[in-house]
């Protein structure tokens, strides 16, 4: 007991370990020329940002636009009454009893059609003592 104790304590710390491990640095978009200057790299990275925060704004009006749908799902949804636990389990049982039903109809139908086309197939009768049958048989092995 007490060995299984300490592997999970052990698991439990490298599993915390592995995951504060530092993120992949991202590669630079674009390398800058060697003789571009501070100001100049100041703009390229003031137009990176502006073109980030443009691309943004879509999100947000489409966020906006989530939550707003998701309020009014929730205002509809306190609008209505609350189910028993009686009219829960109810609801379970008749779900259950409809599957149960569902899987054996289907299964016991599924067996009725295997057996007849069981039957419809000849049996062949193969004499396997000789020679004639073992060529063929050979025959059907080889590809």
């Amino acid at each position: 007991m007490n060995k299984l104790l300490v592997a999970l304590i052990a698991g439990g710390f490298v599993t915390v370990a592995a995951a504060q491990t530092a993120a992949p640095v991202a590669a630079p978009t674009a390398p800058m020329a060697p003789d571009t200057t501070k100001a100049e790299m100041r703009k390229d990275k003031a137009k990176a940002v502006e073109s980030a925060t443009m691309g943004q704004t879509d999100n947000t009006t489409g966020a906006r636009a989530t939550a707003t749908k998701g309020a009014m799902d929730t205002a509809a949804s306190k609008k209505l009454p609350k189910e028993s636990k009686a009219m829960k389990q109810a609801d379970v049982k008749a779900t259950t009893a409809k599957a149960v039903d569902a899987t054996s109809r289907s299964t016991a139908e599924e067996q009725k059609a295997n057996t007849a086309i069981s039957k419809q197939v000849p049996k062949e009768k193969v004499n396997l003592g000789t020679p004639a049958a073992e060529k063929e048989m050979a025959k059907k092995a080889t590809p």
